[in-house]
């Protein structure tokens, strides 16, 4: 069945989040390590733990979690936005912040409030001149969307996928960006991936999803019944669980030859 329409998740696939996230992460502890004479590398550790396991801990994980917000972002996002789980986040970051690099420091030995409130409003500022972009993205897109009609699925608060958006010339490849929060619904909830397909005026049949990450990507492309490109950068694939994508590539520079082989697939299907 001819694909198209293709559907593209933003962190991890086209932008390289966690590379960012461990890049501020590690420019900030710098900084601290200056300041304080320590060695950088426990403070790092220490935020990292801090950062997760206050978030977990927080009264708008469960909000944050279903919209596929994470403790990177709440390290520097402005969260803008009258609903109620957005309101809350905003509240919630700026406690969040100061708490996770008061721990950090803690790890250190150091006790420095002004360190602290220096550290909180580095971060920001340091993830913010990050332009994490993979060196493929460009490239794929304007190839596929010559073909192909093109939207972006992403979890997040929108001001905040938005601002990653407007340091690359990636949102400009799309006919629909479509995230999380706005919805309603994050990935891997159908509703997310119909939004997008309704957006489109495609049929699920006529799509796939493009995505680093099994669980979200991956599952709810299944559930909304699409096929399915797994982005499996680190190459390991997949290790025996329930989630089977259509197609597994390790680049994006493989898509257009993984979505061949899907319609090869189905125009020629393998005997049972």
């Amino acid at each position: 069945m001819p694909i198209c329409a293709i559907l593209f998740d933003l962190d991890n696939t086209l932008l390289l989040e966690d590379e960012a996230t461990e890049d501020a992460l590690r420019q900030t502890c710098a900084l601290a390590a200056r300041r304080a004479g320590v060695d950088a590398r426990p403070v790092q550790v220490a935020a990292q733990e801090a950062a997760d396991a206050l978030f977990r801990a927080s009264p708008t994980f469960a909000y944050a979690d279903a919209m596929g917000i994470w403790w990177g972002e709440a390290l520097w996002g402005d969260f803008a936005g009258d609903q109620k789980g957005l309101v809350a986040l905003r509240a919630f970051v700026p406690g969040f912040r100061r708490e996770v690099w008061s721990r950090a420091l803690s790890a250190a030995a150091v006790t420095d409030e002004a360190l602290v409130d220096e550290l909180a409003a580095a971060y920001p500022a340091l993830r913010r001149a990050l332009r994490p972009i993979d060196p493929e993205a460009d490239a794929t897109l304007d190839d596929l969307g010559r073909d192909h009609r093109l939207a972006l699925v992403t979890n997040g608060a929108p001001d905040l996928q938005r601002e990653k958006l407007a340091g690359t010339t990636l949102a400009g490849h799309f006919a629909a960006i479509v995230i999380s929060a706005e919805v309603g619904a994050g990935k891997p909830d159908p509703r997310i991936f119909r939004a997008a397909l309704d957006a489109l005026d495609v049929a699920s049949t006529d799509a796939v999803m493009v995505g680093d990450s099994l669980e979200r990507d991956i599952a709810g492309a299944r559930r909304a019944g699409l096929r399915s490109v797994w982005l499996d950068r680190a190459g390991g694939g997949a290790s025996g669980g329930p989630v089977v994508p259509d197609a597994r590539i390790q680049t994006l520079g493989e898509l257009r030859t993984s979505l061949i082989g899907l319609e090869r697939v189905d125009a020629f299907p393998q005997p049972a």
